[in-house]
């Protein structure tokens, strides 16, 4: 490891942490990089203990969950397991809607609590809060899993992601220089993806020598696409996270191969962080089970037996701002074995993710147009509906959509948004509908591309 990265790991990262409000950072990282030396029936204890603690709060401090625990029976002064747990009807997306402020705590400060929301995934951005403490736990969880790559806090990194999850203000004083001294990113813009900007950024990649790549996988396979076809030869990295985004075997074998890193998929929400990660095995998702308990329920609302397929449900055992017990987060998941797999992390397994697929569109010369730019202008503009964008050829975009109230949305600066993105010769027509379909995976589909691929050059 380099000098630079020692000093920000020892010394630059402890200070950002003290000025951000984050003192409790530097514990929690070190809290949680003794998990792996336990066994699972500690885990599991410890969990349990973090979901009693959690309904006990959620009883004491939420309107919502007080009138919800006691409807169904459940005390958290009785509180004995799972089984237990089960009695709680789920929690959807329009109930977390509906309920507003009832959902937050009485008991957090109202400077504690930080605004987010999804990206859209279902068509529609869910907004919540998450409290402080939650934030800083979410920020060391996840270099709990970037331990698993090899990865070591300050040390450089290559982020290919949409710029809502870009973490700082990169284009501030403060945001540059914490960049510079603390988190060490390159970050690739995914609205510039013409020749000229990905040949600029293929040169500051060089220069730069990122030891890891972090990424949507849709987002860098338009870089890995150009990267190919121009021959360019990068600094090999040791290791890339993929998250965000169903990660195909196609991208996982071209990546390793432009790259030269091991590819590592993660499983990541706006609303619980990482939630899981792959090890150097790579036999399925290992579950971050002190933050998140993870369920996955058939249609009939009973646990998926092991290899068999379900929907994600997950309770945030750490965010008290606003309490997600038994959220039905809209993915779709195979449930892994009932005990980890011997000699790996002790920590519960998903055997696969499923229905988590962005399409890429194309603008009218060409060029690849990552699915989440169109989800970041619906969740900028706040248009009260429904959406979904589909490229039927290369200049027809159809977009459906459907209103949360008898007015429709005002379509004028969306339709501007997507020009600017795919070019005034593309032709856009918008369809109001009554509903939109699922796929087989159980999830909507906010951007689907039915142009043909382009076959690959030999």
């Amino acid at each position: 490891m380099d000098i630079a990265s020692t000093l920000v790991r020892e010394a630059f990262f402890p200070l950002w942490a003290w000025w951000d409000g984050d003192g409790e950072l530097p514990r929690h990282r070190h809290a949680y990089a003794q998990l792996d030396t336990q066994g699972p029936a500690q885990v599991r204890e410890a969990q349990l203990q973090g979901l009693r603690s959690m309904l006990r709060h959620a009883h004491s401090n939420t309107p919502f969950y007080r009138e919800r625990l006691d409807r169904c029976g459940l005390d958290p002064e009785q509180f004995s397991g799972l089984a237990d747990l089960r009695r709680l009807p789920l929690l959807g997306k329009a109930e977390i809607r509906d309920a507003g402020d009832a959902l937050i705590a009485r008991n957090i400060p109202a400077a504690d609590l930080l605004p987010a929301s999804t990206g859209g995934s279902t068509g529609r951005p869910l907004r919540f809060y998450r409290d402080r403490q939650a934030v800083h736990r979410r920020k060391a969880q996840e270099w709990y899993f970037d331990r698993w790559m090899g990865h070591s806090l300050g040390e450089k990194a290559a982020l290919f992601v949409a710029a809502s999850h870009y973490q700082g203000a990169g284009g501030r004083l403060k945001g540059r220089l914490r960049n510079a001294t603390c988190e060490r990113l390159l970050r690739f813009d995914p609205a510039r993806t013409d020749e000229p900007s990905m040949e600029a950024f293929a040169r500051a990649y060089r220069r730069f020598r990122p030891a890891v790549i972090k990424c949507f996988p849709n987002a860098l396979w338009v870089f890995a696409e150009f990267v190919r076809r121009r021959g360019i030869q990068l600094p090999p990295v040791r290791a890339i996270s993929c998250t965000g985004e169903n990660l195909y075997p196609h991208q996982r074998e071209l990546f390793q191969e432009l790259f030269g890193g091991e590819v590592f998929e993660k499983y990541g929400t706006k609303e619980a962080g990482v939630i899981a990660c792959e090890s150097a095995a790579h036999d399925g998702l290992y579950v971050f089970s002190p933050g998140v308990l993870v369920e996955v329920l058939r249609e009939d609302g009973e646990p998926a037996a092991p290899g068999e397929m379900g929907r994600v449900v997950i309770t945030d055992l750490f965010n008290r701002g606003m309490p997600l017990l038994r959220y039905d987060i809209g993915d779709m998941a195979v449930a892994g074995p009932l005990e980890p797999p011997a000699g790996g992390p002790p920590l519960p397994v998903l055997q696969r993710l499923l229905g988590r697929d962005r399409d890429i569109l194309q603008d009218e010369a060409g060029r690849p147009r990552p699915g989440y730019l169109f989800v970041e202008v619906i969740n900028r503009l706040n248009l009260g509906a429904q959406f979904q964008i589909i490229q039927s050829a290369p200049d027809r975009v159809r977009v459906k959509y459907v209103p949360d109230r008898d007015e429709p949305p005002e379509l004028a600066p969306l339709a501007q948004a997507y020009r600017e993105l795919l070019g005034p010769g593309v032709a856009l027509e918008f369809q109001r509908v009554t509903a939109l379909p699922r796929d087989p995976s159980g999830k909507y589909r906010y951007v689907v591309s039915e142009i043909p691929p382009r076959p690959r050059a030999a």
